[in-house]
């Protein structure tokens, strides 16, 4: 049963890291949705069929990225985040 749980713990680990990645490519329009689904399946830390995406899920994977020191993508989120909702508050 040990076995098995570590499997899991690690395949989660896994998936949010892919999700993370995959989220990180969408916002810095380096991947589409649709490309995605080709490329890896689509695990997002968003509901992708709403292509909606909050304040707080941006500052998460931020905050993901730092806690990695991968700065450069922590500063290209910070971007794509102002000009969001720069945008939609204009």
């Amino acid at each position: 049963m040990d076995k098995f749980k570590s499997k899991l713990e690690i395949d989660d680990e896994e998936l949010y890291r892919e999700a993370m990645m995959n989220a990180y490519l969408i916002l810095i329009d380096k991947l589409t949705y649709e490309d995605l689904i080709d490329y890896n399946g689509g695990a997002l830390p968003w509901n992708p069929v709403k292509k909606v995406i909050t304040k707080d899920t941006i500052d998460n994977i931020i905050s993901y990225f730092c806690e990695l020191e991968e700065y450069e993508k922590c500063a290209d989120l910070v971007k794509v985040k102002e000009q969001i909702f720069n945008k939609n508050n204009n």
